[in-house]
């Protein structure tokens, strides 16, 4: 069924109201949906809504009431990845938001380093439309969350914040001897084998890579430098590709 998120479950009675103006007229004017559709909604944290449309409204506006026929929890992975993703070139965040959302990613941070691409002048409107991607992606993939997209920050301030999570990955393409594998495995006998619930942070750099100054920032704060296989990723495919590799061990 069509997906959308709303802001809160059901209302005494079972209703849930569908007020955000963009799916209203998605709904209304695209899909062409009409009383006694179905469709699934969710609040974002968690939930999911099975429903049914018993109001569509008119042209003239209002909000799409929806009549709740079953609610279950979304299917989200039990671990929490945030990625920290340096600024790539034009275009390249969206890409990495959006299959990064696909893969189960619970949270992106931009990153400002030496050799990213530097702040933009229209920094507001690129992480609105940041957040846009990450909600149709969540909506496209079935997802019951959308991941969030926090405010730019620099190299210094990533590194400051790895000591809040519980395994921090470094891909790097320095790295050589120890694979992601081999650092996931570690982490998971240190969890005793199974981690029921882990806050994992993978760092990746922009096109030129990280300075060695950078690097020796990362792992001094606690990054575990690893390789993600034999070929150099660009920087749009490294952040998912290890998303991947990180909830297979962990998870499949």
């Amino acid at each position: 069924m069509r997906r959308f998120f709303v802001s809160a479950g059901p209302e005494p009675g079972g209703m849930i109201y569908i007020d955000d103006l963009g799916d209203v007229r998605h709904i209304r004017n695209v899909l062409r949906m009409k009383k006694g559709d179905g469709l699934t909604l969710c609040d974002g944290a968690g939930r999911e809504y099975d429903g049914v449309i018993e109001d569509i409204g008119d042209a003239s506006g209002g909000a799409i009431a929806v009549s709740v026929t079953d609610v279950r929890q979304s299917a989200e992975p039990r671990s929490e990845i945030t990625l920290y993703q340096c600024m790539p070139k034009q275009g390249k965040m969206e890409t990495v938001i959006q299959k990064s959302t696909e893969l189960g990613a619970a949270r992106f941070v931009p990153v400002f380093s030496a050799r990213s691409v530097p702040k933009a002048k229209n920094a507001e409107a690129k992480l609105s439309r940041w957040r846009r991607v990450a909600e149709e992606a969540s909506k496209q993939s079935g997802r019951g969350v959308v991941p969030q997209v926090e405010q730019p920050v620099f190299i210094a301030e990533a590194a400051a914040a790895l000591g809040d999570f519980d395994i921090a990955l470094f891909p790097y393409e320095n790295e050589r001897g120890t694979t992601i594998k081999s650092v996931l495995r570690g982490f998971a006998a240190e969890q005793g084998d199974a981690p029921s619930h882990s806050h994992i942070a993978i760092i990746i750099g922009p096109e030129g890579g990280f300075t060695g100054e950078e690097a020796g920032l990362l792992v001094g704060a606690g990054a575990r430098p690893c390789s993600l296989g034999t070929t150099i990723l660009r920087t749009e495919t490294a952040g998912p590709a290890a998303i991947a590799m990180a909830l297979y061990e962990l998870e499949l």
